[in-house]
């Protein structure tokens, strides 16, 4: 009886310590984003990257989610990566210039002929993609995973914008530094604004119109205070994947793989449902509340460029000639 006991004292300590082995052996990570559910042109393909690890990283790897700004808001992103607050991050590309100017080339107006011509040549594994990861990691202990392409900014206004001077004289809203100097080479006075501030700003006409993408009208009913949309490309983005090249290092090469073939597939899908969102969600709302869509003529669209170029200058300055005229020939190169 005494054997029998030892014995079963023996198993029970056997099979505790190998639970706790097993369970010690999974990774556990946080990762966080600000984008809340109700973006269904993000938010969506931000848990299919969740769990496609959690589902091929089962033993080994487990991320646990933390969105709409639950455990991090959108400025406060960026320091939790750089403090191990969260482990990987979602944050798109336009919030990031100001702590890694590389990728505010991705932002620069008219660099990118549409979101399609970005996303081929952001992709990942592609040279520019490679190279900005490699500024990246050099300077600023930073990796992107992947890039993830939202349709491009366009302006969004209450009086219609055929031409550069049309801008003359009006409140713009812009996300970011690059569009803020492109606005105000156009003519336009640059404000920056919360996005949850945009509907009463505009309600009140305090500003004339905003640059985003169509996803910020959806998402904050801009829409019904809006009434024209000029389709230029003012400015781009994506929402990425961002983790610290020391915690990447020190992943088993076998998680490593687990997160890299989630991050393919999430960077591969997520224009393409943005996009259809855009099309069948966001478009017939935005017709039904009356906005009209504008195209400038080629010889506008031309001179909008040629307003905004100065941008492009400024911002290779900004990061060093080698670097910036790089990553613009990148961008640019076979057009």
């Amino acid at each position: 009886m005494k054997r029998f006991v030892s014995l079963l004292v023996i198993t029970l300590i056997l099979v505790s310590l190998l639970s706790f082995s097993a369970f010690a052996g999974v990774l556990k990570l946080t990762i966080a984003s600000h984008v809340p559910p109700k973006y269904t042109d993000i938010f969506p393909l931000t848990q299919v990257f969740v769990d496609d690890v959690n589902t091929l990283g089962k033993g080994k790897v487990k991320l646990n989610y933390y969105h709409s700004g639950t455990l991090l808001g959108a400025k406060q992103l960026i320091p939790g990566l750089l403090s191990g607050t969260a482990d990987i991050i979602f944050l798109t590309t336009s919030h990031c210039t100001g702590s890694w100017p590389i990728i505010g080339g991705e932002s620069l107006p008219f660099l990118y002929k549409d979101a399609y011509d970005l996303e081929r040549r952001f992709k990942i594994g592609s040279p520019l993609f490679n190279f900005t990861n490699k500024i990246l990691k050099e300077k600023h202990g930073i990796m992107m995973l992947a890039n993830a392409v939202l349709p491009l900014e366009c302006i969004w206004t209450n009086k219609p914008i055929r031409k550069p001077e049309d801008l003359k004289g009006l409140i713009i809203r812009a996300g970011g530094k690059t569009e803020a100097e492109a606005i105000k080479l156009l003519g336009g006075s640059p404000v920056t604004m919360a996005s949850a501030e945009l509907y009463e700003a505009l309600h009140r006409h305090t500003i004339d119109g905003v640059v985003a993408y169509p996803g910020t009208i959806n998402g904050r009913s801009l829409y019904e205070v809006l009434k024209y949309c000029t389709k230029i490309p003012i400015g781009a983005y994506g929402y990425a994947l961002w983790i610290k090249k020391d915690k990447w290092d020190s992943f088993p090469d076998d998680v490593k793989k687990i997160i890299s073939m989630a991050a393919v597939k999430y960077d591969y899908f997520f224009l393409q449902n943005a996009k259809k969102v855009e099309r069948e969600e966001f478009w017939p709302k935005f017709k039904k509340a009356g906005l009209q869509k504008i195209v400038p003529s080629p010889e506008d669209m031309a001179a909008f460029r040629e307003a905004v170029k100065p941008v492009w200058d400024e911002w290779v300055k900004q990061v060093g000639e080698d670097v910036g005229k790089k990553f613009i020939e990148l961008s640019t190169v076979n057009e």
